[in-house]
């Protein structure tokens, strides 16, 4: 038995209740649950009501709102959403610490040190680098479309405020840099990485509003 159109808007009004707005999410949960109650009424003669009842009961652990703190505990999603978030944000965070931890251990490691880098050339070169990332940064924050959800919008929106005001604050405590070591260039990598990884997720969530089509 194919489900009318009826019984599907119901079933689409539930997901929307639950917060799966998520384009990116949404076709494949609410295929799964037409699926799972054309399977059971079919095969057990039971009504779409009561189908839509169990499907309900077994999908409620999965549509609940929840946090995380890989994320941050402000930010909360339902969780299946939170887990598809982890799934596709864990090595971008792997190599977050990767960008600290490296330079940071190598430099430390040969004792590398730079007494007033600011009165150096070169350090040009760094004040230019985050200034070019704040400017990316802040393109992206302003140019993201926010009325259309996605997975990748979610971490978006989980990084937004601490790449911001690290960037900010990396700014400022490199214009009054009395000594370049370890610690600072780690720092430096790793914000700088974190606009990186900001620009590849950004880029994922327009490519999921292109392939769905939503402008």
């Amino acid at each position: 038995m194919e489900l009318t159109k009826e019984q599907t808007q119901k079933v689409e009004k539930y997901l929307d209740s639950k917060n799966i707005v998520f384009i990116d999410l949404r076709p494949e949960v609410l295929d799964h649950i037409l699926s799972e109650i054309e399977v059971e009424i079919n095969t057990t003669n039971i009504t779409f009501h009561h189908a839509f009842a169990n499907a309900r009961q077994k999908w409620s652990p999965q549509l609940k709102e929840t946090s995380s703190m890989f994320f941050g505990l402000g930010f909360s999603a339902p969780k299946i959403v939170i887990q598809k978030a982890k799934k596709v944000y864990w090595k971008q965070y792997v190599f977050l610490l990767t960008s600290y931890f490296l330079p940071f251990l190598l430099l430390t490691h040969f004792n590398f040190k730079i007494e007033n880098p600011t009165e150096f050339n070169f350090f040009i070169f760094f004040k230019g680098i985050i200034a070019l990332s704040f400017v990316s940064f802040l393109y992206m924050l302003l140019s993201r479309n926010y009325k259309v959800k996605t997975t990748y919008g979610f971490i978006l929106k989980a990084q937004s405020l601490g790449a911001f005001t690290g960037l900010i604050v990396l700014a400022i405590f490199f214009t009054r840099l009395k000594e370049l070591n370890g610690i600072n260039i780690g720092m430096f990598c790793s914000f700088i990485y974190v606009t990186f990884s900001y620009f590849y997720f950004y880029k994922k969530h327009k490519e999921a509003i292109r392939k769905y089509k939503i402008v």
